[in-house]
């Protein structure tokens, strides 16, 4: 995995479509687990952290997501085609592998259609489930993923981005703290 601040420097040197090509049409930005979370936030001189563990509110989580942006790691995905399903879970088969023991071996899938660029989410009756914005997704049923968007899986949290809108973010917004 890479992390945002080596993608924003990949960003910085390749123009949008080379950039595209070498990530992929999408990307999946991780939210660190809870105790590296924890740390950040006591380096920042934090008492104590607000974000329990759970599913907590949806503006909890995207505000710890944008506090150490530079430091959230990429999930590098394999090449796609027009139409792709990639398998989430905890067995090195799965295309996007998530350790984390709240992820099922088998949990979930993401659906790429390429010709409208659009992705769906499945949820394939995980024990944890899998949560769409912070609501969760019905088992064995595609849900529309759009550019922005908060996955969870399990207690695994990331944000779903396009490749373009994504390269144009990490060249708008600039380091982190800069």
């Amino acid at each position: 995995m890479l992390t945002v601040k080596e993608l924003r420097t990949l960003a910085g040197r390749l123009s949008e479509p080379v950039f595209c090509r070498q990530i992929g049409p999408f990307a999946l930005v991780q939210k660190p687990p809870k105790p590296v979370v924890e740390q950040m936030a006591l380096r920042l001189g934090a008492q104590r952290t607000a974000l329990g563990h759970g599913m907590g509110s949806l503006e909890a989580v995207q505000v710890s997501m944008l506090l150490n942006f530079d430091l959230l790691q990429v999930a590098t995905l394999p090449p796609l085609g027009t139409q792709d399903v990639l398998s989430v879970g905890r067995l090195p088969s799965c295309e996007l592998v998530i350790n984390d023991p709240s992820v099922s071996k088998q949990h979930a899938e993401l659906r790429w259609h390429g010709q409208v660029s659009t992705c769906r989410v499945k949820d394939l009756g995980s024990t944890n489930g899998t949560f769409l914005n912070g609501h969760p997704v019905e088992p064995k049923r595609e849900h529309l993923v759009q550019d922005g968007d908060l996955l969870r899986f399990g207690d695994a949290d990331f944000a779903f981005f396009l490749a373009r809108s994504l390269h144009l973010r990490l060249l708008r917004s600039g380091p982190a703290g800069g």
